[in-house]
């Protein structure tokens, strides 16, 4: 499993209309095979940025959407919103690896 988070910087006074435009163009993520769940919400410190938390089995699902022309169709929807690009970033869960790695 690894997760993938992103950071996205809206532009001013858009945080309502890119919460109601992510729950039109959020299926074309949950529907992709290797997805595990998301979470996302405004950053505590900054409501002007959201923070996108998606579980996916492997890092070659996440790529596989990314390649995947509903992501177009994601990203055309919700560029309007940014303010920049998003960063994104990838780690797989410590606790994770240390049970796949524990000694039976």
């Amino acid at each position: 499993m690894i997760i993938a988070i992103g950071r996205f910087y809206l532009r001013a006074d858009m945080s309502l209309r890119f919460a109601a435009a992510w729950e039109v163009v959020s299926p074309l993520l949950t529907n992709k095979p290797g997805y595990g769940g998301h979470r996302l919400g405004p950053q505590c410190e900054d409501d002007g940025c959201y923070i996108l938390e998606v579980e996916w089995d492997t890092i070659e699902s996440q790529s596989a959407f990314m390649m995947h022309p509903d992501f177009e169709a994601f990203l055309k929807v919700l560029w309007p919103f940014f303010s920049a690009d998003p960063d994104l970033y990838h780690f797989e869960p410590m606790e994770r690896r240390a049970v796949q790695r524990s000694p039976a």
